[in-house]
């Protein structure tokens, strides 16, 4: 096993997934508009630019430009979806989310005692450990989609066509790190993209 192999920011390496037209999806370096004096960045890009051209965030890292792509309503998920650092194997759908939420929370803390503590050295820990937050973020869209909780589902339809009251959707207040998984399209393009930074 060469040097590369061995680095724990290789274990954390994606793969890219399919777009929801179908089409493969490819890793793509050049010059944003939106970036700071033109400079390169990365993107994930559907191969058919003419009939779909969804596109993903122009970020500094090529593994976080996937991840990014990975996590957004544009891309399909994998039938056989694993994390390379936790082991979900014989988990329910809620145990998996559970999980997945702790995690979550722990790596948020763990960025920020980090952060706090500016020990000269600790870049290595903060790439991996803000990888590892973005590998749980996907974990929790695809959680999401694939064991949504009763109160996740479609509101029930009254005779009147309206929606039934008893189906309120959760207060923003009960909202947990994992509510903020698989945006719409809308909210994709919309939302910042602080919480998936890799840098300072």
């Amino acid at each position: 096993m060469n040097d590369i192999e061995e680095n724990p920011l290789y274990e954390l390496k994606p793969e890219i997934n399919f777009c929801t037209c179908g089409c493969e999806a490819r890793l793509v370096k050049e010059r944003s508009a939106e970036s700071e004096k033109g400079k390169l960045r990365y993107v994930v890009r559907c191969l058919d630019e003419t009939s779909c051209g969804k596109q993903g965030r122009y970020t500094q890292y090529p593994w976080q430009a996937i991840l990014e792509w990975n996590k957004s309503p544009m891309s399909e998920f994998p039938d056989d979806f694993k994390i390379p650092f936790i082991n979900l194997t014989g988990l329910s759908g809620e145990d998996i989310r559970q999980k997945l939420n702790t995690e979550r929370l722990d790596l948020e803390q763990r960025i920020k005692q980090l952060k706090a503590d500016k020990v000269s050295g600790n870049a290595e820990e903060m790439k991996i450990a803000r990888l590892q937050l973005m590998w749980v973020i996907y974990g929790q869209s695809w959680a999401k989609l694939n064991f949504p909780r009763e109160d996740e589902l479609a509101p029930a339809r009254t005779d009147d066509g309206s929606d039934d009251e008893d189906s309120d959707s959760q207060p923003a207040s009960a909202q947990t790190s994992e509510d903020q998984s698989k945006p719409t399209d809308a909210e994709y393009s919309a939302s910042p993209q602080t919480e998936m930074e890799l840098v300072n």
